[in-house]
C-alpha cells in the first residue's frame, strides 16, 4: 500500500510562524489548487490546508508569499481525541515531507536533507557557467 500526497498550487496567505507550547516551530498555510473537470468542461478551484512543522515550517514562512506558486509532498495523517463535550473528533492532515518554493532561483528544503541538495546544486550550477 502506498500513502503519498503531492499537491502543487498558490499560497492563498502569507505564511506566519508559530511556536507551541513545548517549543516545535510550526506554520499553517492554505494551497488554492485547480481542477479541470472534463465531464463538466470548466475548472473549480480546491483549497487545501496544510500545517508544516520544524525547518520546513521556518522555511515557508520566512522565503514564502502569499500568491506564490508550491508544491508539497508527504503522507496522510489521521488521528482523533475526544473534545470537551466528550465527543470524539477525528483529523485527518497532511504530514509534510518536502516544500518546494517555485521562485526566480530554485529553493527546495528537504525534512531530510536539508539545504544540501540545495547547495550542490548551486554549485553545479557556478561550475557550468
Amino acid at each position: 500500500m502506498i500513502n503519498s500526497v503531492v499537491i502543487v498550487g498558490r499560497l492563498t496567505k502569507q505564511p506566519i510562524l508559530q511556536t507551541t507550547s513545548n517549543g516545535k516551530k510550526t506554520t499553517f498555510i492554505n494551497i488554492a489548487t485547480n481542477v479541470y473537470s472534463e465531464y463538466l468542461r470548466k475548472s473549480r478551484t480546491n483549497y487545501v490546508s496544510v500545517k508544516l512543522w520544524g525547518q520546513i515550517a521556518e522555511y515557508a514562512a520566512s522565503k514564502g508569499k502569499k500568491g506564490m506558486e508550491v508544491s508539497i509532498s508527504g503522507v496522510i495523517k489521521t488521528s482523533s481525541y475526544v473534545n470537551e463535550t466528550e465527543k470524539p473528533v477525528y483529523v485527518t492532515e497532511i504530514v509534510v515531507e518536502k516544500f518546494h518554493l517555485f521562485t526566480s532561483q530554485i529553493e527546495e528544503l528537504n525534512h531530510d536533507e536539508g539545504n544540501a541538495n540545495l547547495k550542490e546544486f548551486e554549485q553545479f550550477v557556478k561550475a557550468l557557467q
